[in-house]
């Protein structure tokens, strides 16, 4: 398979960031993989069987490149470097990227390889349980990223990676002033605290959920941090502390019911009046923003469509308030549909949506 096409080209709808080779370009590296999609009636428990209401669903995934098409829905010129096996997944995969926009010359295919698969069964509250099948996503050695996977770009983001490969990358993207945006979902479960340490200090985005906030935080302090239960917000703030200490300067995180939150350097915790209500007084150095009551049919990628509104807006040049709404916004749209690719919402559909409940940009 010939992956090294032309890619199709857009127009970026703003230059919040980047350096003066930039072009607005955002450069996405970390992993894609098929989603087999499997409806239940509800997730079984230990030993038990469910039967599916329908035969699973192939659907284009993986948290970068979904990050990576939303990005591409809301005009703004993405790239995605990342491996497929050469095989009909990654064809697949491929003509996915294309399909979007999404500039896919760097996606190498593995002749000896397996495309990456997950299965992801989700029941009728929208709630999933996903089983990664593994294969073939990650670049797996630093010299794999060479400086033309980073041309014109104004964004780095990084997701699923090795850490040497990360570190090599992220050090490419700071000497060319590009920003740089860590998200590593899943990887966190095989970076070393000091690498994990090393790659946060190296950023100038985090974005985590709730769970990997603070998985992420109990990694680098040694410790845990209080009852997410019963202060949802001081242990999410809590948590931020401890990553913006290993020299972050912002960490953002989606907070579930509570919406999201972005947190910078002088955030302070005691006596901020934070609390597990949503009107509670935010901490100083905390920004928050309500979530959309919307209907949720599936929950896969909600986490991937607020980081590409979120990015969008940082690219615009949008005030970090403004930012977290745009996230929020394609993640209301997202859980509206069922897969986490297909349910990537366009530029139009965001601003109607927004536009509709008060919440349009100036």
């Amino acid at each position: 398979m010939n992956t090294r096409r032309n890619r199709t080209e857009r127009t970026s709808t703003g230059t919040g960031t980047g350096g003066a080779g930039s072009n607005g370009s955002v450069v996405c590296l970390g992993a894609c993989a098929v989603d087999l999609v499997i409806k239940v009636p509800h997730l079984p428990a230990p030993d038990e069987m469910v039967f599916a209401e329908a035969p699973p669903q192939a659907l284009p995934g993986g948290s970068t490149a979904n990050i990576a098409t939303g990005l591409a829905r809301l005009g703004h010129p993405c790239r995605f470097v990342g491996k497929v096996g050469d095989d009909d997944n990654g064809r697949l995969l491929c003509d996915a990227f294309l399909r979007d926009g999404v500039d896919a010359r760097h996606l190498v295919a593995d002749s000896g390889g397996r495309t990456a698969q997950t299965i992801i069964a989700v029941d009728a509250a929208g709630s999933r349980t996903i089983i990664s099948l593994g294969g073939t996503a990650l670049l797996e050695r630093p010299e794999e990223f060479v400086p033309d996977m980073l041309c014109g770009a104004a964004m780095l983001y990084v997701g699923e990676a090795f850490p040497s490969v990360a570190a090599h990358a992220i050090k490419m993207a700071r000497s060319l002033g590009a920003t740089i945006v860590f998200g590593p979902g899943g990887g966190l479960s095989w970076i070393e605290p000091d690498e994990l340490r090393r790659l946060m200090g190296a950023a100038d985005y985090v974005l985590l959920s709730r769970h990997e906030l603070e998985a992420a935080a109990q990694a680098l302090s040694g410790q845990s941090g209080p009852d997410c239960a019963e202060c949802p917000r001081t242990a999410a703030a809590t948590a931020a502390r401890a990553i913006l200490a290993a020299g972050a300067k912002h960490v953002v995180a989606t907070l579930g019911e509570l919406g999201s939150a972005l947190y910078s350097g002088n955030l302070r915790i005691a006596g901020s009046g934070i609390g597990p209500e949503e009107n509670a007084t935010p901490a100083p150095g905390a920004v928050y923003a309500k979530r959309f009551d919307v209907q949720v049919l599936d929950t896969t990628g909600a986490g991937d469509a607020f980081a590409a509104g979120f990015l969008s807006g940082l690219l615009m040049g949008l005030p970090p308030p403004r930012c977290l709404v745009r996230g929020n916004a394609c993640a209301a749209l997202a859980i509206g549909k069922v897969g986490a690719r297909e349910a990537m919402p366009t530029l139009r559909q965001l601003e109607a949506f927004l536009q509709a409940r008060g919440e349009a940009d100036e």
